[in-house]
């Protein structure tokens, strides 16, 4: 069955981990399912991202590089596998992209989602799942990582600013987006809640 789960939170809540976790329960289970990430998913994508991630940019030429690497993740990827009745997991979707690039005041979240809705169309994920660990919580986890990108490296304040917006979508989007709350929970217990509401979501 084709169904589309996206997984949010900010630097270090986890996010990652907890998508492939997923994942690998489903395909256990016998469930088609492709794991895949945003900014990437495609060839094309993925140099996309590399240059977004270590490059200075300007605020407006970061949103739409975003969008030119969605846009070739979702029509050569993600569209072709949930129209084959394959169950598509994401790491970060355009909830991300509303919270890092939609922080700046010359773009805003509501430019970000208008950008998506006439680019994409009206695909968006059936469960967003954001991961709530605090910045100063989360932040931590990524210290010594040999791989770390220009938003990791920026300060609490930006990093806290990222968390709020998680937070402001959650409420924005209850219908949407499940808010599991991390900070007092084992990678383990985190998993078993998200398990048992996927195969609730998908049995039902």
């Amino acid at each position: 069955m084709s169904f589309f789960i996206t997984f949010e939170g900010g630097e270090g809540s986890g996010k990652t981990t907890q998508s492939h976790m997923l994942f690998e329960k489903l395909l256990s289970k016998d469930y088609k399912v492709i794991h895949t990430r945003e900014m990437g998913g495609t060839q094309e994508a993925e140099k996309i991202r590399d240059i977004m991630l270590h490059s200075d940019i300007l605020p407006i030429s970061e949103l739409f590089l975003v969008m030119a690497a969605r846009y070739e993740h979702i029509s050569k990827l993600i569209l072709p596998s949930l129209e084959a009745g394959q169950m598509v997991i994401c790491d970060r979707f355009v909830d991300s992209t509303a919270c890092y690039q939609g922080q700046h005041e010359e773009i805003g979240m509501d430019l970000v989602y208008n950008l998506h809705k006439e680019i994409i169309g009206n695909l968006m994920p059936d469960i967003t799942f954001f991961i709530d660990l605090p910045p100063t919580v989360a932040l931590p986890r990524t210290f010594g990582r040999n791989d770390n990108n220009k938003f990791e490296d920026r300060n609490l304040k930006f990093h806290q600013k990222v968390y709020e917006g998680f937070q402001s979508l959650a409420q924005r989007f209850p219908e949407r987006i499940i808010t599991i709350k991390a900070e007092n929970l084992n990678p383990e217990e985190v998993h078993k809640k998200i398990i048992d509401i996927v195969l609730d979501k998908i049995i039902s």
